[in-house]
């Protein structure tokens, strides 16, 4: 048997029992489903999938292949039988600024930006009914006394409203929700931005404009332009 020194030895020991202790950490280590501090990077072309055992694809981050061959990066999420619900990507033209869509079960778009303009493409709201500018056709009152002139309900989706009513005639002119007085003006138009008292997501309320002229037997005429739900900033 060759002659082996003892320092060799040792050190071989030395190096088996590391390589033992590494093994058995690499055994014993957490298994990697967290992400306690720091970053996921996912680049060149990767993606985050999160898939159905079905095979649908419900959520898809990265590197997304199109309809024209090529691919992009962007968003896509599905519903749990594959139908689209939201996306932010083209598929279909490499040109145009990416879209953000929003779709309902049956395909159609609830709610898609105009990349063009800016601004809404989808949905289509209504604008202001117009008024009449003869004011002798606007709701009007004599009294001295508060008078409801106009009356409505609105089902609120917003905190705040934004009104624009129109007075002509000396006098005061009040808008009202669920019988709270919410903006007054003497002389002039109401023009503001207020909160709806005691607001809650989908609550119906009634809505008011009331006026009372200044003189007795002098007529003030009242028009609501517009009232718009507004959110709870800017």
């Amino acid at each position: 048997m060759p002659y082996v020194p003892q320092d060799v030895l040792d050190r071989l020991a030395t190096l088996e029992r590391q390589v033992r202790q590494l093994a058995g950490r690499a055994n014993i280590r957490p298994a990697l489903n967290q992400i306690l501090n720091g970053d996921v990077r996912i680049g060149e072309g990767g993606q985050l999938i999160v898939a159905a055992p079905g095979g649908v694809q419900h959520l898809l981050v990265g590197h997304i292949g199109t309809s024209y061959g090529e691919r992009e990066y962007g968003v896509v999420i599905r519903r749990r039988d594959g139908s689209l619900a939201l996306s932010i990507w083209n598929g279909e033209d490499p040109n145009e600024p990416q879209v953000l869509r929003i779709k309902d079960a049956q395909g159609h778009d609830l709610l898609t930006e105009d990349v063009t303009a800016g601004g809404l493409y989808r949905p289509w709201l209504p604008l202001p009914e117009l008024a009449n500018d003869d004011l002798t056709k606007w709701p009007n009152t004599a009294n001295t006394s508060y008078t409801v002139v106009e009356q409505g309900n609105a089902h609120i989706q917003h905190p705040r409203i934004e009104a624009l009513i129109s007075a002509a005639g000396n006098g005061t002119i009040r808008l009202l929700i669920d019988d709270q007085v919410v903006a007054t003006a003497t002389n002039n138009n109401i023009e503001t931005t207020v909160s709806v008292p005691n607001y809650e997501f989908g609550k119906r309320v009634n809505i008011k404009v009331e006026a009372r002229t200044a003189t007795a037997g002098n007529t003030i005429y009242v028009k609501t332009r517009y009232l718009y739900g507004v959110g709870s900033a800017g």
